[in-house]
């Protein structure tokens, strides 16, 4: 007679989903709201959130560890192997309460019934020689450590943020990204702070901005709408747009389109744009449970020349790019992204750009965003708009209150470097003056 031997239904869909996501190049946010995922218990939905996004986040310091306790090359692991170790080794070190034993087992059953024949014991001996020997604990790891290692960066992007904001602010800033963002949503009608949860606040910085304590909102009346703080502020940047006429570029999924549509009132008119249709489609659901101005959505590539025959307002421009500035709640990209890819988004942003101020009116604003921290995608694309449109010229925005403790001096809004737990952003406001 044979044992039954069960497998924590937690670190089985952990694997599962971080094998999508590691070989299948699913993205995290996708892959955790997969079946896989919403079919377990809730305690063990938030057991694999964690598992995964920790992973993630720490990848290159499990893989230190992990290719100094094998005698191979760490490349010429099986790539369901090391995906298995480094979940395994993440709750071993980085985790409190969880048995050693139970994480080795679960792993050795996970590879005999995924892996290669064999790949279980040495999948056993690996994390039991871990186990035993615990060097992460040692009192010399962290001095043999390299810097990048120690933040789980990249080299490339590690020695980027060192030179530009200096090694002891860009560590601070790269441990920050290692923790879980701050949860954030807008309450989409007038409901008193009193009626929310305890663990809810207001932004001091974002109008109509709520903070989640620990965990998601609940026991709410009515509506919200799940979205980043430093994402809920960048509307804000133009100021006072009561019944103008606005164009949201690129403007799916249609978070920031909302608050727009909110700012211009009834009085106001928004056409939002995107390039996909489906996204475009998911927008228009978005955009019904807001209230404000009259709005339509079109779908249209922003890198080609405006098909209005009126000129706007405001236009925000706020393109696709990196994200390396989402790095929090979408820690695969840093693993992904390459540093030559950074010319490709440029230049697409550029035109972008091109498009958009072609469509301001003379007094009118345009506003330029993205959710990176390089500069290829920010100051060197609105620097080339400046020096191609001499008609617009770069302004200090005023709007919401506190702004000013996030523009650097040529009046350039960053949510980063900051421990805050928030997206960094970039956004640059423009005047067109003729």
């Amino acid at each position: 007679m044979g044992f039954l031997i069960l497998i924590a239904p937690a670190r089985k869909a952990s694997f599962d989903v971080l094998h999508r996501i590691e070989l299948e190049h699913a993205h995290s946010d996708d892959a955790i709201n997969s079946e896989v995922v919403s079919g377990l218990e809730p305690r063990d939905r938030t057991l694999v959130t964690q598992i995964i996004y920790g992973t993630l986040r720490w990848r290159a310091w499990l893989d230190y560890i992990l290719e100094s306790a094998i005698s191979r090359a760490w490349e010429t692991v099986d790539p369901k192997a090391r995906v298995l170790l480094r979940l395994s080794l993440y709750q071993m070190s980085r985790m409190d309460r969880v048995p050693d034993h139970a994480v080795i087992n679960d792993a050795v059953e996970l590879a005999k019934h995924n892996l290669r024949p064999g790949a279980a014991g040495f999948v056993n001996g690996v994390l039991r020689n871990l186990g035993r020997e615990r060097p992460w604990a040692a009192a010399d790891f962290h001095r043999d450590c390299p810097i990048w290692i120690r933040v789980s960066m990249p080299r490339w992007l590690w020695d980027r943020w060192d030179a530009r904001f200096g090694t002891d602010r860009a560590c601070e800033y790269a441990l920050s990204l290692n923790r879980p963002p701050q949860a954030a949503f807008r309450w989409c009608g007038a409901v008193p702070l009193e009626d929310f949860s305890p663990d809810v606040r207001p932004s001091d910085l974002v109008p109509g901005a709520y903070l989640v304590e620990d965990g998601q909102p609940r026991h709410f009346r009515g509506d919200q709408r799940i979205q980043d703080e430093a994402s809920q502020l960048i509307p804000h940047l133009f100021g006072s747009i009561e019944g103008a006429r606005v164009w949201d570029a690129c403007a799916a999924p249609g978070g920031k389109a909302a608050i727009l549509r909110e700012r211009c009132g009834s009085a106001g008119w928004l056409i939002s744009s995107d390039l996909d249709p489906k996204r475009a489609g998911r927008m228009l659901q978005t955009l019904n449970r807001s209230a404000g101005a009259r709005t339509d959505i079109l779908v249209a590539d922003a890198r080609t020349e405006t098909p209005f025959r009126v000129r706007f307002d405001a236009v925000l421009a706020d393109v696709p790019c990196s994200g390396l500035g989402t790095l929090r709640r979408n820690p695969e990209i840093k693993w992904r992204f390459q540093p030559e890819w950074l010319r490709e988004f440029s230049l697409r942003q550029s035109r972008i750009l091109s498009s958009a101020a072609g469509a301001v009116r003379e007094g009118g604003m345009l506003l330029y965003s993205t959710c990176s921290t390089e500069p290829e995608e920010n100051e060197e694309v609105v620097e080339g708009l400046l020096r191609s449109h001499p008609e617009f010229r770069n302004v200090k925005p005023d709007s919401p209150p506190g702004i000013e403790s996030w523009l650097d001096h040529a009046g350039f809004f960053r949510s980063y470097p900051s421990p805050r737990l928030w997206d960094g952003f970039f956004a640059a406001l423009m005047v067109r003056s003729s």
